[in-house]
């Protein structure tokens, strides 16, 4: 079977701006399908190389493919399918296949608006591709399909979608081949090197409203420190890569396998710089580890701070605090490490006053970077199913971060972008002077490098799509190019979100039912407990002010160190599937979950994950003693009232850990104890 990959043409004047990024799910489901035998692939990146239509027809009809694959995030969803309708036009017999996060929610708009494409795989993309692909060289996949998970097709004029396909257990199996790309095409521009996008790990526990990535991914998993830098390695040696950045959404949640991934790095010293997308509030917890992080390579951090007001991390469901959000910054720039922050601009609400906010908040932060993001409505995320009757533009190649699609309330979407553009303007001059005087002499040459970049794409206009920006004597328009017939009326949209086209409810993180399916795989994982000098805690408390004063308390105590937090049940859960924490502190009451309930399905995510269950310690009032019986019949470890002292409460972690449960004696003659059978 010959089988081409395509990267669509499609450009946005965003992530462009550092550089050439390779295409991170070729060499993955690349390298899954030569794993599986098939070894007649090819990679053509029209996007990196701006192959046009003509020419890419060429190479289609010159290579004459079995099998095309494509990928779409939302932005290249309309390119995506008119290269695939390119394909069928050259090799009406040839398979055609889309993946990608937008197909993946969206399968039926995109089936219903381009029938040419043969399949959608929908999801994590190796396996189920092999999968497919397997059935095609076979010529059995019209038979089989229905009984291959993850994909979606067309069958006689109707759509069809099968139960999606599990994630992947165990990411130290994947076999990524990046001999597949072309290493030329591939600079980063701040320092002038080869760059990869590897996957460290996949998943994120965190539910921020503006996002479907913890969906897309379903469940938080990570590989083996060493089994990662193994491929870094052969990135350098084989490739020549100088800088890598992680394609995570969560590297850092498991603190303990982080910090090996950087001891291993330290170790075999190969010379390489990268950076990641983090949490503010995993920055804040690493603070005693930055020093290592910065010795390990990792030179750049974008914290995912989003909203200069608290109202809006509120609404995004971000869990931190604009208080946070500056510590950070500052923990980063103590340690050598450039922080980056990042801001969602154009949301119904948006002034003219908030967007001076937000440039008035990263001078005082004293960010190295700044990117002011334009809101971008996913039409699967969960905030875009309130807003969905404000999102008259539903022209999804503009979807790209950089024009507002939303109208605010008191502005217009011009005035939105040039007071983006004039923020951009100001930040970079001041910085321009700062950078100059950076002491560390790497950080001031990646700085001045990425300061370049901005420079020579703002020259080219391809910077937020400066080309739309006309100047008209002394003043300037912007034309935003939108494609009239998809820009809706007002019963249009509320129609549109009645019927909720996109598969919004595709797999979530954490099973609902109380009869979930017991794997028979999960045996197969490999129970490796990290060890640790501090007794590892995660706190899983609802209400902000409590949860921070835990947080900060607890790490004063000797010999207990706070590995991670969630505001909810759910979030809990996945974090307690996803890392090694030796006590979790749950508070009796969560938003989302009651608390039996909580108990018996962190029992049954454990049993099935790669880390050893955790004990758990709940925070009670005196007058829940029949709750505390019923978590003990659940198998809670402990119990301990909301009002102890923090050393009492210490005492309690300690105890629950060494013994495996504690049961405050002010209130434990009270409690009825669960009676056990022989």
């Amino acid at each position: 079977m010959r089988i081409l990959l395509i990267q669509p043409n499609y450009h946005s004047g965003g992530a462009e701006i550092a550089g050439n990024w390779p295409s991170s799910w070729v060499p993955y489901v690349g390298g899954a399908l030569k794993t599986a035998g098939f070894t007649d692939i090819e990679f053509i990146d029209a996007m990196t190389k701006y192959i046009d239509d003509d020419r890419l027809a060429e190479m289609i009809r010159d290579r004459q493919p079995d099998i095309v694959f494509a990928t779409a995030i939302t932005p290249m969803i309309y390119k995506s399918q008119s290269t695939l309708k390119l394909v069928k036009q050259i090799c009406p017999n040839a398979k055609t296949i889309m993946g990608g996060v937008h197909p993946t929610y969206m399968y039926r708009e995109v089936l219903s608006e381009a029938p040419w494409i043969d399949y959608i795989v929908r999801g994590e993309g190796e396996e189920i591709s092999v999968n497919l692909v397997r059935a095609i060289a076979n010529g059995t996949d019209g038979e089989e399909r229905r009984n291959i998970l993850g994909i979606a097709f067309l069958e006689e004029g109707k759509i069809v979608a099968t139960p999606a396909h599990p994630p992947i257990k165990d990411l130290n199996t994947l076999t990524p081949d990046w001999s597949l790309l072309d290493w030329d095409n591939y600079i980063y521009t701040p320092l002038n090197t080869r760059v990869a996008v590897p996957n460290y790990s996949r998943g994120c526990p965190f539910r921020c409203r503006f996002c479907c990535q913890w969906k897309f991914w379903r469940k938080y998993r990570s590989r083996s420190p060493k089994h990662f830098v193994d491929e870094i390695e052969n990135l350098v040696k084989e490739h020549k890569i100088g800088f890598f950045i992680l394609a995570d959404e969560e590297p850092t949640i498991n603190k303990s396998r982080f910090i090996a991934l950087c001891n291993e790095l330290i170790d075999r010293n190969l010379g390489i710089h990268w950076g990641i997308n983090t949490r503010v509030t995993d920055i804040l917890r690493d603070e005693k580890e930055l020093p290592l992080y910065r010795k390990a390579g990792l030179v750049h951090v974008s914290l995912g701070t989003e909203a200069a007001a608290q109202l809006n991390l509120n609404l995004f469901r971000k869990e931190t605090t604009i208080a946070d959000n500056k510590r950070a910054v500052q923990l980063l720039r103590e340690n050598g490490i450039l922080a980056e922050v990042q801001f969602i601009m154009g949301l119904p609400n948006e002034t003219p006053e908030t967007i001076e906010e937000s440039y008035k908040m990263a001078r005082d932060w004293k960010a190295d970077m700044t990117n002011w993001n334009m809101y971008t409505p996913w039409p699967f995320s969960e905030l875009f199913q309130d807003l969905a009757d404000k999102v008259e533009i539903r022209d999804y190649s503009h979807y790209n971060f950089v024009t507002p699609i939303i109208k605010p309330d008191n502005m217009t979407r011009e005035e939105v972008l040039k007071g983006v553009l004039r923020n951009y303007a100001r930040f970079y001059s001041w910085k321009f002077l700062e950078y100059w005087f950076e002491k560390d002499s790497f950080k001031r040459r990646y700085l001045l490098g990425c300061l370049w970049a901005f420079v020579k794409t703002t020259l080219n206009k391809r910077f937020y799509n400066l080309e739309r920006v006309k100047q008209k004597g002394f003043r300037s328009e912007i034309e935003f190019g939108f494609d009239e017939s998809k820009i809706l009326t007002a019963e249009q949209m509320a129609n549109l979100k009645r019927e909720r086209p996109a598969d919004i409810d595709f797999v979530g993180t954490i099973a609902t039912s109380e009869t979930e399916n017991n794997d028979p795989e999960c045996d197969s994982y490999t129970k490796i407990h990290e060890q640790h000098d501090m007794i590892q805690v995660a706190v899983i408390e609802e209400d902000q002010e409590t949860r921070i004063n835990l947080r900060v308390s607890l790490r004063a105590q000797k010999g207990i160190e706070v590995a991670s937090e969630a505001t909810n049940a759910e979030t809990g859960l996945v974090i307690l599937e996803s890392i090694d924490v030796d006590v979790a502190v749950v508070n009796s009451t969560l938003p989302d979950m009651d608390l039996v309930k909580f108990l018996r399905h962190s029992r049954r995510v454990q049993a099935n994950s790669y880390v050893i269950p955790s004990k758990i310690l709940i925070l009670v009032t005196p007058d829940q003693t029949s709750l505390i019986s019923d978590a003990l019949a659940a198998g809670v470890n402990g119990f301990c009232l909301k009002d102890a002292s923090i050393e009492q409460l210490a005492e309690a972690v300690r105890i629950t850990h060494r013994k495996g449960s504690y049961h405050d004696p002010a209130i434990a003659h009270l409690v009825q104890q669960p009676v056990t059978t022989s």
